[in-house]
């Protein structure tokens, strides 16, 4: 395995350690994982929801919301229809506990069985049927252009919330929410269907204020050179809709004859220090000007009492603000998010709205594979948190079960522990069991859905182990026959809710794309799961005249078409095979930083803590420690495959395991040998103790490079 330590700019990290007032060794981190521009920084730095996005930059999130309302003051009836994911499952408990909240009559549905994914036109005729005439579809939906067509000729109006990517045709429905439409507005792709339920909520809450659609106009008055600058700024649903700055002499114009005047003009203005603002704007255009403005200060200070009496200059002294903006913030925008977070302090239901959900929303995410970057980190933070201290009761009693109660529950338990547990009820065709769960108040209806998801999940895990043993074979072949770049698998006997799981091992297992497909109910359907650069639904696309159905993210796919086409799509994936372009398989361990004896202590814990939440497009940091002493060495495991050992590193002695590892002793290295040690830091539990361990990748006996010294 190659050792891979990418170099850092020294003067970089210096900067970006007395900016951040970071220790070195986290500044070097950053910068070697290329987390050098102001909003990625952010997002690794802070971890306050006031830095989550405003959902009313959806383009049509004030259009989904309308409806919405709407549906609540007719009295009608809503459904709520997701996939039957871990994502999905959450996505329709938060929309549904949140419908609910509001009064409005909300019924759910999501594929169950065989049921092929997404909205179907049966469940649309159902429901118009039962007279109902809005449907959200949640984490589904952009690709059901039919179905969602047949709805508006049902008189069933639909709203899209998906992450999924958006295909050529769109449906034509009452609003679309997907981070991944060119158009859409907002500032961040990777949010799946839960986050983006939540987002819904957030804004479902706002509208309940007097906020909704209201125009706030915020001034700031600043004495320039020998001038005086007017900054002001138009808030639509605490979002910056507008913005302007003028540079005025005083004596020399009126306020009529300004751009400012007419920005104002018509709306309440409200400033923070309102007299000294007046006698500002007097002293510019004279004391018969008729000015009104409303003094937010006195409020401000009331909920944020350190900032009493301190003016908006000071603030942005001693504020973060600047550190996360390429431009100089000004005082206009120190004033603009101390009027959002006082706004959000003052309504609890805002400040709650995510908080509320946060837990479902971390599991989503994780379970989805987001990229735990931009405001997914605070959202999976915020519900790790909500996980420790009060989740909802169905998602407490699996959390129990698993084994994980007064644990300090990461990202990485949720992925192996919670999440699997939840998607295997999908794949087995019960997820209605898991929504259940998590929309249950109720102990006793708690406890046998736990019971009967985790035996889902055990029946899953026994059904994927048989196939896996039979479709080995196949998937040897046709890695040799398409030359190392395609793995396909074509078995009528594999479940079709383990084909992703299939696809997903043997894309690791060949370190090539994989497809599975299975037949179901006379129609084929297949996964697609990607590595080494390879984008499935861009695969999948070369063939969308044969499929009755495709879509997914680029890493992964699904898709189905009509048995009698298997062999035909089988013929044209095989001749697209030369086109496919993977990257470099070079089998390498990027380091992140190598630490001297001296900082190999457990303070490095905190560096660890810092920069979790772990997942997609933030893996777990990686350490290497050179020249430590091997001074036990124990096998382990039912076949004694694993490794337990202990290294003594500086002044400590750390306890350490090596997976699968026990063919490499006496070989690469032994008891008492000195090593180079390339390693993750992790907590083991075991009597309900906290233990710090090292997870070794790679160990090798040392080398004479690595003196002593900094952290690099």
């Amino acid at each position: 395995m190659k050792w891979t330590k990418p170099p850092v700019d020294p003067d970089l990290v210096r900067e970006l350690s007395r900016t951040h007032r970071l220790e070195l060794l986290s500044a070097a981190i950053l910068v070697r994982r290329g987390l050098i521009e102001p909003q990625d920084l952010l997002y690794f730095l802070e971890e306050d929801p006031q830095y989550l996005h405003n959902p009313f930059l959806f383009e049509e999130m004030e259009d989904a919301v309308d409806r919405i309302l709407t549906a609540r003051a007719e009295g009608e009836r809503v459904l709520v229809f997701g996939d039957r994911d871990a994502d999905g499952i959450t996505s329709i408990t938060i929309l549904v506990q949140t419908l609910r909240e509001l009064g409005i009559d909300v019924d759910w549905a999501l594929p169950l069985g065989d049921d092929p994914y997404g909205l179907t036109v049966e469940a649309v005729e159902r429901f118009a049927a039962a007279d109902g005439t809005l449907i959200l579809a949640v984490d589904c939906g952009i690709t059901n252009v039919a179905e969602i067509r047949r709805a508006a000729e049902l008189g069933v109006d639909v709203i899209v919330l998906d992450h999924h990517n958006p295909q050529q045709e769109l449906p034509d429905s009452i609003a679309i929410i997907n981070p991944k439409m060119p158009d859409t507005g907002y500032p961040f792709a990777g949010l799946c269907g839960c986050a983006l339920a939540g987002k819904l909520r957030w804004a479902l809450l706002l509208a309940q204020t007097d906020l909704y659609k209201q125009t706030i106009c915020l001034l700031n008055v600043r004495p320039g050179n020998e001038t005086v600058v007017f900054d002001a700024v138009k808030l639509e649903n605490l979002l910056e809709v507008d913005r302007i700055s003028e540079t005025v002499v005083p004596g020399m114009v009126g306020i009529e004859d300004t751009r400012i005047g007419a920005f104002l003009q018509g709306h309440e203005v409200l400033a923070y220090d309102a007299a000294a603002q007046e006698r500002m704007i007097r002293r510019v255009f004279g004391s018969r000007v008729d000015v009104a403005l409303i003094d937010t200060a006195p409020e401000i200070w009331n909920v944020f009492p350190a900032l009493e009496r301190r003016s908006l200059l000071k603030i942005l002294e001693s504020s973060r603000l600047p550190r996360y903006r390429r431009r100089r913030p000004e005082e206009i925008d120190v004033f603009v998010t101390l009027f959002v977070l006082y706004m959000q302090k003052r309504v609890p239901a805002l400040e709650d709205a995510y908080q509320d959900v946060s837990d479902l929303i971390a599991l989503g995410t994780i379970a989805d594979m987001m990229p735990m970057r931009d405001e997914n980190r605070i959202l999976v933070r915020m519900g790790l948190g909500r996980m420790r201290a009060s989740p909802r009761p169905g998602l407490l009693a699996l959390i129990e079960r698993q084994g994980l109660l007064g644990k300090s529950i990461t990202s990485q338990d949720v992925g192996y522990q919670l999440a699997p547990v939840i998607n295997a009820s999908g794949r087995m065709g019960e997820p209605d069991k898991a929504v259940r769960l998590f929309l249950s108040q109720d102990p006793a209806e708690i406890g046998p859905l736990v019971d009967q998801v985790v035996k889902l999940n055990v029946q899953r895990r026994e059904i994927g182990d048989q196939a896996w043993g039979r479709v080995l074979p196949q998937a040897r072949t046709s890695f040799e026959t398409f030359g190392g770049k395609l793995v396909v698998v074509q078995d009528d006997e594999v479940h079709r809710g383990i084909t992703g799981i299939l696809a997903g091992r043997l894309s690791r297992q060949f370190r090539a794309p994989a497809l599975v497909m299975t037949s179901v109910n006379g129609k084929t359907v297949g996964s697609v799961r990607s590595v080494r650069g390879f984008l499935a639904t861009e695969f999948l696309k070369q063939f969308e005249d044969i499929l009755d159905e495709w879509g997914g993210h680029d890493p992964a796919a699904g898709f189905a078409l009509a048995s009698d086409r298997v062999v035909l799509f089988l013929q044209r994936a095989a001749a697209a095979v030369d086109a496919i372009q993977l990257h470099e398989d070079e089998q390498a361990v990027l380091i992140d930083a190598e630490i001297p004896h001296v900082h190999m202590t457990p303070q490095l814990h905190k560096v660890v803590d810092a920069f979790a939440p772990y997942g997609q497009a933030n893996a777990p940091l990686v350490f290497l420690v050179r020249h430590a002493r091997l001074v036990r060495l124990d096998f382990m495991g039912r076949e004694e495959q694993h490794l337990r050992m202990t290294l003594a590193v500086g002044s400590f002695k750390w306890p350490a395991v090596y997976w699968n590892a026990a063919a490499r002793v006496n070989v690469d290295f032994g008891l008492d040998d000195t090593v180079d040690v390339v390693f993750q830091l992790e907590k083991n539990y075991f009597q309900n103790r906290e233990n710090t361990q090292l997870s070794v990748i790679d160990i090798s006996r040392a080398t004479r490079e690595g003196a002593p010294g900094a952290p690099q």
